[in-house]
């Protein structure tokens, strides 16, 4: 019997390198804070939106450091940098604004051709 396939690769077995890729792949991104260990499910279709609305780099290994824990922010004033995994999970708590439809009918034409 063969594993569950990994949350990270697409459907053909190619990593999985940005957050657009991660949103179009229906994925979602855990991060969880190193210092006081609270943890969170975002959405990465909300994220690539976020991402692409600022001009950020949507490089999975850039998302971090756009991120940090509000709560180690308000409670010690310091900031610290989540790390994060990509899942299957459905999101957890407020996520930030969806692209609307035309926004993401875009996208996924776009990826389609």
């Amino acid at each position: 019997m063969s594993a569950a396939p990994s949350a990270d690769v697409d459907h053909v077995g190619r990593k999985l390198r940005t957050l657009e890729q991660c949103a179009l792949h229906k994925r979602t991104l855990r991060l969880t804070c190193p210092g006081c260990e609270r943890s969170r499910v975002m959405d990465a279709a909300a994220l690539w939106w976020l991402f692409r609305r600022k001009g950020w780099d949507n490089a999975l290994g850039e998302v971090a450091k756009r991120l940090c824990c509000e709560r180690c922010r308000d409670e010690n004033d310091r900031v610290v940098r989540p790390s994060w995994t990509v899942t299957r999970e459905m999101p957890e708590g407020p996520q930030p604004p969806y692209p609307d439809k035309h926004e993401w009918r875009r996208l996924v034409s776009r990826y389609r051709s």
